[in-house]
């Protein structure tokens, strides 16, 4: 990607910080940031010159048409979402425009762009549902949440453009990404909810009875997957799986980040929530490492290490 423009979505964002980071490394020439800032930090950003900052909504085109037809990006990272699925339950309309009509905008655009070499989109591991073998080539029909339906449609809106307009692109489906610059609070992933929670010392609640398994994967291992897809000669919007291939358990997790924040956090069961029917949560990555080469590159404790060091020395946790 040396020399590319490269436009990220979502890219005030974990994913899109650390893909960022790793394009910038790459020697990429100008990156242009997508963000509306409504779950993104604009000031974990990294300070250099290549890096333009547009503060827009994606489902609105207008706020961003124009500088995206200037910039004309040879690289589409589109990571903005309505995230996630509690939310989506609570504010069903909101992700439709944001999953849907967002994704259908940037492709509208990028239906004039003729310097465009890939377009990746980032779909979610909620589209398997409780499917027990999560491999790309299973039926699913996705209805769990509006989350689940409308990153699944988008999937099928990237297929329908690279088909109808040739516009090439390629799909990710993400497991249960963590990392540094996630904040924690409501709407936002177990790992560092649990984290702030055992640097404070407050108990850790599992929803459920600890059992339930997750692929867990390390923010540098998708952003390591999302660059390989950009740079691969998938362009029909074929869908790859990243994750780890790896389960571990909900109650294993907790254990380790108390022992990594030398916390003396309990742990305390919580009914499970009513949209929350699946118990296990596990990739296979065969496709993305036989395709596209993918290799994770973090395991869980060295990526959970990393984590918490930087909650722990780089993230103001309020009182």
């Amino acid at each position: 990607m040396n020399n590319a423009r490269v436009l990220v979505t979502g890219g005030a964002g974990a994913i899109g910080l650390n893909l960022i980071e790793r394009m910038l490394a790459a020697g990429v020439s100008k990156v242009m940031v997508l963000d509306d800032l409504s779950s993104g930090y604009k000031n974990y950003l990294p300070n250099d010159e290549r890096i333009t900052f547009v503060k827009a909504d994606i489902g609105q085109i207008e706020t961003y048409r124009q500088e995206m037809e200037e910039f004309l990006p040879e690289y589409v990272f589109h990571l903005a979402a309505h995230f996630a699925n509690q939310n989506s339950v609570d504010h069903p309309f909101k992700d439709v425009q944001a999953n849907i009509i967002g994704t259908m905008n940037l492709l509208e655009i990028c239906k004039a762009n003729k310097e465009l070499k890939k377009f990746v989109y980032t779909s979610s591991s909620c589209v398997y549902g409780n499917a027990e073998m999560m491999n790309e080539k299973d039926y699913i029909y996705p209805h769990e949440t509006p989350y689940a339906i409308n990153k699944y449609t988008a999937e099928l809106y990237v297929k329908y453009y690279a088909s109808m307009f040739q516009i090439p692109a390629v799909s990710i489906r993400v497991f249960n990404t963590y990392g540094p610059y996630e904040p924690h609070g409501a709407y936002r992933n177990v790992i560092p909810n649990f984290i702030v929670r055992a640097i404070k010392g407050e108990p850790l609640f599992i929803t459920g009875d600890g059992t339930e398994t997750r692929d867990f994967t390390f923010v540098g291992n998708t952003a390591q997957l999302l660059t390989l897809a950009a740079l691969s000669e998938i362009t029909d919007g074929d869908i790859f799986n990243g994750g780890t291939g790896k389960p571990t358990k909900i109650i294993d997790l907790a254990k380790m980040i108390i022992e990594y924040t030398g916390s003396s956090s309990e742990i305390v069961f919580k009914e499970r929530r009513n949209w929350d029917a699946v118990k296990d949560r596990l990739s296979d990555i065969s496709k993305s490492w036989k395709v596209l080469g993918y290799d994770p590159e973090v395991p869980l404790e060295e990526g959970l290490r990393k984590t918490v060091d930087w909650y722990m020395n780089d993230y103001e946790i309020e009182d």
